[in-house]
């Protein structure tokens, strides 16, 4: 069974970094070169990337000192420089200003790349637990340059932040998919519109991440994506293990805002609330059309006894493979440019449990990893 490395932290942002630099120092190589080397393929240079990136490494250091400061830590234990993590941190922004450069141009190949998530309510879930899931499809070369980090902060609330397990990338401090003491769980989707990259510097996507997971309450885990506007569009699934889901479609300047039906909400890469502005993943990546509304439909026959074995079935649909829910490689592209489903998440807010496939689920299993391991029945969904 493959499992993923996992970075046992505390409470001292300084001491995070250096663990993560330390034991991921090359991954987080490896993630430079495969970002710096795709934003070539979009038309951006290197040069003209960490340009960007020490603009970002200053905005962030402004924004969120302890983000800054674990980043600047993970810089050092790992060799590189600040400006190279600032990259790595704000990447869903430089990247989405590619991605939003590629939209416009109707003469490129469309490319695959965007995830599919769903939240499931008590009532859908054979347990009667709360569950956010989803496939991050993402880029083929970041596979196996991949982490879980489980930090112990605190259990109590007033008692400092709360204690998180969630999965990102090497070199990236927040967890794009995760869940803390408070039940509180995250799930993550790229969109693509217009105006992204257009608004100047405004908090980066994976800070926004990190803060949804420092939360205690549900009000302030739903603060730091609707407080301000962003650089780029995205989409955040936020639960609570009590039984509430949010998916929030944040782009630049407006959010929207989708609410379970009979239990059950599910996202893929287009708007399909918002209308404020348009939607151009699509015009990129035209798999996200049906992605959604096929998950849809397989979750919804089976609400109410949705377990492990269906969740997971449901994550390995082929339709249309390898441009599929579950993501396979297209061979037809070059290596910057393959996507697949880098890894499955399951997250179980009411046990503080991630499960996650390391590559695509019809060819991983999912493995568990509990916030509390020393907690008895901690890995079944």
């Amino acid at each position: 069974m493959t499992s993923l490395p996992i970075l046992e932290l505390g409470p001292d942002p300084r001491e995070r970094g250096r663990i993560h630099g330390e034991t991921l120092s090359a991954a987080v190589h490896d993630n430079i070169e495969t970002y710096l080397a795709r934003f070539e393929v979009a038309g951006a240079s290197r040069a003209s990337i960490l340009e960007q990136s020490e603009e970002w490494l200053d905005f962030i250091r402004g924004d969120n000192a302890e983000y800054a400061e674990e980043m600047a830590a993970i810089a050092a234990s790992a060799g590189v420089s600040e400006t190279e993590i600032a990259m790595l941190n704000a990447r869903f922004e430089i990247t989405y200003l590619a991605f939003g450069t590629e939209a416009r141009d109707a003469n490129r190949k469309l490319e695959q790349e965007g995830c599919t998530s769903f939240g499931l309510m008590p009532e859908a879930t054979a347990s009667g637990k709360t569950l956010l899931c989803q496939n991050w499809d993402w880029l083929e070369k970041v596979h196996g340059r991949t982490y879980v980090q489980r930090i112990r902060r605190s259990s109590t609330p007033g008692e400092g932040k709360p204690d998180m397990i969630g999965f990102s990338e090497a070199g990236i401090v927040g967890s794009k998919m995760g869940v803390n003491a408070a039940g509180i769980g995250l799930c993550v989707n790229g969109l693509v519109t217009p105006m992204d990259g257009t608004t100047g510097l405004r908090k980066p996507f994976h800070v926004r991440c990190r803060e949804i997971l420092d939360a205690w309450r549900f009000d302030q885990a739903l603060t730091p994506v609707v407080q301000t506007d962003r650089t780029a569009s995205s989409n955040f699934l936020i639960g609570h293990a009590d039984g509430e889901i949010i998916d929030i479609e944040a782009t630049p300047e407006f959010c929207a805002y989708i609410y379970p039906v009979d239990g059950l909400v599910v996202h893929a890469n287009h708007l399909v609330k918002e209308a404020r502005t348009t939607s151009q993943m699509e015009r990129i990546s035209a798999n996200t059309l049906y992605r959604g509304p096929r998950l849809d439909r397989i979750l919804r026959k089976d609400l109410g006894k949705l377990d492990k074995a269906k969740i997971v079935a449901a994550l390995q649909d082929d339709f249309s493979t390898p441009a599929a829910i579950c993501r396979l490689a297209d061979l037809s592209l070059p290596p910057e440019k393959r996507v697949i489903t880098v890894a499955g998440i399951i997250v179980d807010l009411h046990d503080r449990v991630l499960h996650v496939s390391d590559g695509p689920p019809s060819e991983a299993p999912f493995v568990a990893y509990p916030l509390y391991p020393e907690r008895p029945g901690s890995g079944a969904v």
